[in-house]
């Protein structure tokens, strides 16, 4: 087989299957270390002194989510560390789509569901210490949670920050998790001076401060003489706008990031 063929669903599917057989042991043990992890955090978390209930124990849960997910994608292209298991993987029998795509979905689908089966082991066991104790169950108040707070949010976040620690797993074999979260809030940074040069432009002496707006948000200027007449108010961008703006956000970010790390791996060199 020719490894620049683009993809076989037949090949991907036993690439896929070698992958799980091979990592099966790590895969399970990772269960049952979050579901320990998740349960030890949550008895610290959780004292006598109040009533425990979901939505207080979803900080947990969202935190956790974050730094070990990310944690997990920053492993996932380890063998590129090293020049013999580097060749071995980039010259295994496989398309380099078909590597990529079944590393995206145990990094993604895969990592999700494992860590949602351990934190459900975890938060049952808690309700089973909470049910002993108290001769109650942890209230669940999670219908009225989703309600009033936008909760998705915080997984589209996590599936853009996923896709910045996947590019940066590719480009960076040792220390990348280290390196990834020390480069993001320097492009953060950068992306908002270059809004403040935006900004500036456009406002010029009507702009409060250079440093007074959000990226993509909006900017406070003032109207008056910077006297004590002078009022300050926050414009914010166009409904239309923001709805691009979200949309992007939401679901054109994550496939740009995974593209570009795709073709990172395919220019990949040992």
């Amino acid at each position: 087989m020719q490894t620049n063929n683009i993809f076989s669903a037949v090949r991907f599917g036993l690439y896929m299957r070698k992958h799980l057989l091979d990592n099966y042991r790590m895969y399970g043990m990772s269960v049952i270390v979050l579901a320990v992890l998740s349960l030890v955090i949550l008895l610290i978390s959780s004292t006598d002194n109040f009533s425990v209930t979901t939505s207080g124990i979803l900080p947990v849960f969202f935190i956790g989510m974050y730094i070990t997910g990310l944690i997990f994608t920053s492993l996932s292209f380890r063998e590129l560390g090293s020049k013999q298991q580097g060749i071995d993987y980039l010259l295994f029998p496989a398309s380099h789509l078909e590597k990529f795509v079944t590393t995206l979905l145990i990094t993604t689908i895969g990592f999700l569901v494992i860590y949602h089966l351990a934190f459900y082991c975890s938060y049952q066991i808690l309700d089973f210490i909470y049910y002993t104790k108290r001769n109650a169950h942890i209230h669940n108040d999670l219908a009225h949670y989703m309600r009033e707070t936008p909760w998705e949010y915080i997984y589209f976040g996590w599936f853009a920050a996923q896709g910045f620690m996947l590019l940066g797993a590719i480009y960076f074999q040792r220390y990348s998790f280290i390196k990834v979260i020390f480069l993001l809030p320097i492009f953060l940074f950068l992306l908002y001076l270059f809004n403040s040069v935006f900004a500036i432009i456009f406002f010029g002496g009507k702009l409060h401060a250079w440093y007074t707006h959000a990226p993509f948000v909006g900017v406070q200027v003032m109207t008056g003489n910077g006297d004590e007449n002078t009022i300050f108010d926050f414009l914010i961008i166009p409904e239309k706008l923001q709805h691009i703006f979200l949309f992007m956000f939401k679901y054109l970010l994550p496939p740009i990031l995974w593209t570009l790390a795709f073709a990172r791996l395919r220019d990949k060199e040992i």
